[in-house]
C-alpha cells in the first residue's frame, strides 16, 4: 500500500493510506491542448468570478455578516447556500493550485474572513447561517426542526472539504481553522451513546472528513500552528459512525430511500433515492475503504456502482432519471427526457475515480471520461456563464441554460470538478504509470524512487492518435499502462516506430520494458462514427440508436436540421434536400454512411458528422455538450433504426455498438 505526504501549497489532492493506485497532485500535469486549455481558461477568467458574483448578488455572503453582527436578520437563499459557497471555494482552490491568480486569491480570502468572523461570533465552532438566522433554536433539527431541509451537516462537510483544499493549495490555514473547529464540534456531539445519533441527510461530509483525517495523519504539527485540537482518529471515527448508522433510527428521524437511509449501507446493493445524495454517499463509502483498507466497504461500493453503470446510467453518463425527488428510477428506467442533474453526474464521476484508486480498473475511468466530456461540459455554456441543472437527451426547444437559478447547486460542482481534470490524466503505483485520459501536456511522477516525465501530443477527442514520450531520469524497467477506452474496437501501439509487445489487463495495454529517456509510444485508437443501441430492457429506446465518435456523444439541433435551417449555421442545404417537415425524429437507413469534418471556427473547434436519413435527406450532428449554445431550438439524440436486438451478449453492458456502414461494421 502507498503512504501519502501532503505538500504545503500547490497540492490540493488527498492520497489515502490504503489506495492501490497513487493519484497525482492537481497541477502535476500541465494541459496545453486545443480542446481543454481554452475551456479551463474560461473557467478561471469567467465562471469562477461569475459564480461568486451571483452568490454575492443573492445576498448569500451577507448572511455571514448578519451572523457576525449578532443583530439577527433574514436569510437570503436556500439553507444549503453556505455549502455551495464552500464548494466554490474548494474549486477555486484547485484553480489556484494549478496557477496562482491574485484576483481570485483576494476574493476567496475576503469570503473566508466573513466566515471566520461569523464562526467566532457564535463561539462554539458551529456555523450554519440558515439555522442561526431563520431557526436559531433548531440546530441539527432539534425542537421541531428538519435536518434534511436545514443541511447543517452537509454545509459542515462542504466547509471541511474547502478548508482542506484551500490549505493544501495555498498553504494558508485561515479556512482550515474554521473547518477544524466545526469538525471538532461535530466529533464531540455525534457518535455512539452517550453521543447523539446524527447522520448526514445529504451526503458529502463523509469524504470531506476523511480528507481532514488524512491531513491530520500527514501533518499533525498543524495542531500547534492552528492552536486547535487536530485529531485524526476522531474524524475517522465520526465518518465510520455516519456510514455505520444509516438505517439505524434510534433517537432520530428516518430519512428513507430518498437519502439512502432505508437500511444499513453495507446491506444496500441498489442505487435508490436522490441521485446526488446517493453518488456522494457511495463516493464517501469508497473513500472509507481507501482510508481503512476494509474490504466490505469496497465490495458494497462496487455492487452499487455496477447497479448504476449497468442498469441506471444514460448514454451520456447522466444519472437520476426521475424528476420527482431528483432520484434514480427502476432498473432500465431511462427515458429520453430523464432529469439527469449535473450534480449527480459529477458525484458519479468522483465515485468512479475513487473506485479506480481502489482497484486500478479502466472501466471506472471509462465512466469518468464519459461524464467529463458529455455532462460536465454540457453543464456550462461555452461562454462560461450559463448553466444546465438538467441534461435531458431530447428537447422541444423549451430547455435552455439559465444565467442563474433559485437552487444554483450545479455551477459549484462544475467549478469543483473541472480544475481537477489534470489530476485524473495520470496515476502510478510501485510498478509504473497509468495513462487514463488522452490530453496534450506534460506530467512528472515518481516510480520506484525515480523521477519519470511523460509528455502527450494529441488532438483527442477529435483524433485518436496519441504520441507519448517517456523520459525517466535514467534507463530503467517499469510499466506504462495505456487505457484502451471501452468505445475503441481497434488500436495499434508502437514504440519508437516499431510494433510494441504488450498485454491487456483491466482495460489497460501494459507495456513493460527497459525505458530510455526520449522513448516515444504511438497509440492509434480507431475512431469511426458509431451507432449505439441500448439494452433491450430499456423500452424507451427500442429500435433507436445514438451517434458517438470516440468519447463524444452527438445530437441533432433544429437549427441545422429543420426547414428554417436553409442557408443558416453550418447546414447549407437546399430546400429540395431538406427534411420535409420531419423535424428531428428521423429514421436512419440500414447502413448509413457518415462524413466527418473538423470545423475550426465551431467555437474552439469541433468535429461535426453528416449523414442522410432513410429518405436521403441530410442530417447534421454536433457534439452533445455544444448544443444550446447557438440557438434555443430543439435537440434530439436518439434516431429510429430498425434493427432488432436480442438479449444475448449484454453482460455488464447497458449500451453497445451496432453494425453500420457499407461493410456492416463500425
Amino acid at each position: 500500500m502507498l503512504n501519502s505526504g501532503a505538500v504545503k501549497g500547490g497540492n490540493s489532492t488527498t492520497t489515502f493510506k490504503h489506495q492501490r493506485i497513487r493519484n497525482l497532485p492537481v497541477g502535476a500535469a500541465t494541459i496545453t491542448d486545443g480542446f481543454w486549455s481554452p475551456k479551463l481558461e474560461v473557467l478561471r477568467n469567467v465562471t469562477a468570478h461569475d459564480v461568486l458574483n451571483k452568490f454575492e448578488s443573492d445576498g448569500a455572503l451577507r448572511n455571514f455578516d448578519f451572523v457576525s453582527e449578532g443583530k439577527g436578520g433574514y436569510h437570503s437563499g436556500e439553507p444549503w447556500f453556505d455549502g455551495l459557497i464552500y464548494e466554490t471555494i474548494r474549486g477555486i482552490s484547485d484553480i489556484l493550485a494549478v496557477r496562482r491568480d491574485e484576483a481570485l486569491d483576494r476574493r476567496v480570502d475576503a469570503i473566508i474572513e466573513k466566515v471566520a468572523r461569523a464562526q467566532r461570533a457564535v463561539g462554539d465552532g458551529y456555523i450554519n447561517t440558515y439555522t442561526l438566522l431563520d431557526r436559531p433554536n433548531q440546530r441539527w433539527g432539534d425542537n421541531g426542526g428538519n435536518l434534511r431541509w436545514q443541511h447543517d451537516v452537509y454545509n459542515a462537510g462542504c466547509l471541511v472539504e474547502a478548508g482542506v483544499h484551500h490549505y493544501k493549495a495555498t498553504g494558508k490555514t485561515t479556512l482550515l481553522v474554521v473547518a477544524v473547529r466545526f469538525a471538532n464540534h461535530m466529533s464531540e456531539l455525534m457518535g455512539p451513546p452517550p453521543k447523539r445519533n446524527i447522520v448526514p441527510a445529504h451526503s458529502l461530509p463523509e469524504e470531506a472528513l476523511l480528507k481532514l483525517h488524512q491531513l491530520a495523519v500527514d501533518e499533525p504539527e498543524l495542531a500547534g500552528a492552528m492552536n486547535v485540537p487536530f485529531e485524526a482518529q476522531a474524524y475517522l471515527e465520526l465518518v465510520t459512525f455516519w456510514i455505520g448508522n444509516r438505517g439505524r433510527f434510534e433517537d432520530r428521524p428516518a430519512w428513507g430511500e430518498y437519502a439512502q437511509d432505508h437500511k444499513p449501507v453495507l446491506e444496500q446493493d441498489e442505487a435508490v433515492g436522490h441521485a446526488v445524495r446517493a453518488t456522494l454517499l457511495y463516493t464517501g463509502l469508497t473513500a472509507l475503504h481507501l482510508a481503512t483498507g476494509q474490504e466490505n466497504y469496497l465490495e458494497t461500493a462496487k455492487k452499487l456502482w455496477d447497479n448504476i453503470a449497468y442498469r441506471k446510467s444514460h448514454i451520456s453518463g447522466g444519472v437520476g432519471a426521475v424528476h420527482e425527488e431528483e432520484k434514480f428510477g427502476r432498473d432500465y428506467e431511462l427515458p429520453d427526457n430523464g432529469y439527469l442533474e449535473t450534480c449527480a453526474a459529477v458525484g458519479m464521476g468522483y465515485f468512479s475515480w475513487n473506485l479506480f484508486l481502489a482497484t486500478g480498473e479502466g472501466r471506472y475511468i471509462d465512466a469518468l471520461e464519459n461524464i467529463v466530456y458529455n455532462i460536465l461540459l454540457a453543464g456550462r455554456s461555452m461562454n462560461g456563464h450559463k448553466y444546465f441543472y438538467e441534461n435531458p437527451l431530447v428537447s422541444n426547444g423549451g430547455h435552455n441554460r439559465w444565467e442563474w437559478h433559485s437552487c444554483p447547486c450545479c455551477p459549484p460542482m462544475i467549478v469543483k470538478m473541472l480544475p481537477e481534470l489534470s489530476a485524473f490524466i495520470y496515476a502510478c503505483d510501485e510498478g509504473g504509470a497509468f495513462v487514463n485520459l488522452y490530453i496534450e501536456g506534460e506530467a512528472g511522477m515518481e516510480i520506484g524512487g525515480m523521477g519519470v516525465k511523460l509528455a502527450q501530443r494529441t488532438a483527442y477527442p477529435w483524433d485518436g492518435s496519441v504520441d507519448l514520450s517517456v523520459s525517466p531520469e535514467r534507463e530503467a524497467r517499469f510499466q506504462v499502462r495505456l487505457r484502451i477506452p471501452g468505445w475503441c474496437g481497434k488500436h495499434v501501439i508502437r514504440v519508437n516506430g516499431e510494433a510494441a509487445e504488450y498485454r491487456v489487463d483491466n482495460g489497460y495495454a501494459v507495456l513493460e520494458r527497459q525505458w530510455t529517456p526520449g522513448d516515444v509510444i504511438r497509440l492509434e485508437l480507431d475512431m469511426p462514427v458509431d451507432l449505439i443501441e441500448a439494452h433491450p430492457n430499456v423500452t424507451t429506446h427500442a429500435n433507436k440508436v445514438a451517434i458517438k465518435r470516440g468519447p463524444m456523444l452527438y445530437c441533432l439541433e433544429s437549427m441545422d436540421n429543420e426547414r428554417y435551417a436553409i442557408k443558416r449555421g453550418m447546414a447549407q442545404y437546399t430546400r429540395e434536400s431538406l427534411n420535409k417537415g420531419k423535424g428531428l425524429k428521423r429514421q436512419l437507413p440500414e447502413r448509413p454512411a457518415f462524413e466527418t469534418e473538423f470545423v475550426k471556427d465551431f467555437f474552439d473547434g469541433a468535429v461535426i458528422v453528416r449523414t442522410q436519413d432513410a429518405d436521403n435527406d441530410e442530417l447534421l450532428a454536433i457534439p452533445y455538450p455544444y448544443w444550446n449554445n447557438r440557438s434555443r431550438g430543439a435537440m434530439n439524440i436518439w434516431l429510429q433504426y430498425e434493427k432488432p436486438s436480442g438479449l444475448e451478449g449484454w453482460e455488464n453492458r447497458l449500451y453497445r455498438k451496432v453494425p453500420a456502414g457499407p461493410d456492416g461494421s463500425n
